[in-house]
């Protein structure tokens, strides 16, 4: 009996040691695979070279004992602003001359008859109602820490672990689908929202978008899938906190077409993306940690 109580421990250990892995699996893959359209592609020598260190900069945290349990587990979201960075050289690289706002232009006209990211400010000229929607949008950078932080520093890193591989998902995901389909939105192909506010949060978002901002990622919103996904798991995990993430998400979501930053259908597949993909992920988790207990548990000692 102690013998087996001492296998089923031991699985245990291993799965939980296997579930820290997995978010830097996850990327592994993406940048092999973006490695092969960089290689292929018409891409720089330094983006190349760039993209290689960063894929060597996760394969070893990922992978090699000697590296510290917490870089392993932070790598993967490190390693997000670099792939955001990145995306106009993988577009290009993808042979992508030009982005595809015409046809989302179209959709949006079919959808909504008018361009809600060039009227729907002008419609309702409110400053408080800029500002509370700019603050909002910008809710963003904290919406992405909030889960991983509070299940990290609370010492559930399981489900830390869990969390960061759905995360990684569903930015991948709109990853994937920015260099197949690169939209620059409304910011590079409309006119600004009229009546716009300049107040402090608006001219905050701005400037972040002005300075930051991969031009190609428009469509989906990653802003919006990725919230949601963090919504669904502060819901999951933190209880009562995933409100205030819910809230903050739904203002994002609509601050993100109020600013101009996104059309509309952007933000209607980004919410698809996050709804879709957090189950799934977290179904993935579960299988996998299922099936690595099983087979650690029944394998001879």
């Amino acid at each position: 009996m102690n013998a087996e109580s001492s296998r089923l421990r031991s699985a245990a250990v291993t799965s939980s040691d296997m579930r820290a892995i997995w978010p830097g699996a996850l990327l592994v893959v993406y940048l092999t695979a973006t490695e092969v359209v960089l290689l292929f592609g018409r891409s720089s020598t330094a983006g190349l070279l760039l993209h290689t260190l960063a894929l060597a900069a996760i394969v070893a945290p990922t992978w090699l004992r000697t590296i510290r349990p917490w870089l392993r587990a932070w790598a993967p979201l490190l390693a997000v602003p670099f792939l955001y960075a990145e995306m106009p050289e993988l577009i290009r690289a993808a042979g992508h001359i030009d982005t595809f706002d015409a046809i989302v232009l179209a959709w949006e006209q079919a959808v909504f008859a008018s361009q809600p990211a060039a009227t729907w400010a002008g419609r309702w000229p409110s400053a408080f109602a800029s500002e509370l929607l700019h603050f909002a949008y910008l809710s963003y950078y904290g919406i992405i820490a909030s889960v991983p932080v509070v299940l990290y520093f609370t010492g559930r890193r399981r489900e830390f672990s869990d969390a960061v591989f759905v995360l990684m998902l569903t930015f991948l995901a709109c990853f994937a689908c920015y260099i197949l389909f690169p939209v620059s939105g409304p910011r590079y192909v409309l006119p600004a929202p009229a009546h716009a506010s300049s107040g402090p949060m608006r001219l905050a978002t701005v400037w972040l978008l002005e300075t930051g901002s991969s031009r190609g990622t428009a469509f989906p919103s990653s802003h919006v899938a990725v919230a949601v996904t963090q919504t669904i798991l502060a819901m999951r995990y933190l209880g009562r906190a995933g409100w205030l993430i819910a809230l903050l998400t739904l203002g994002l979501a609509c601050g993100a077409v109020y600013g101009g930053f996104h059309f509309a259908v952007d933000v209607i597949a980004g919410a698809i993306v996050g709804f879709a993909l957090t189950p799934l992920g977290l179904r993935l988790t579960n299988l996998a940690a299922a099936t690595t207990l099983q087979a650690n548990a029944t394998a001879p000692t």
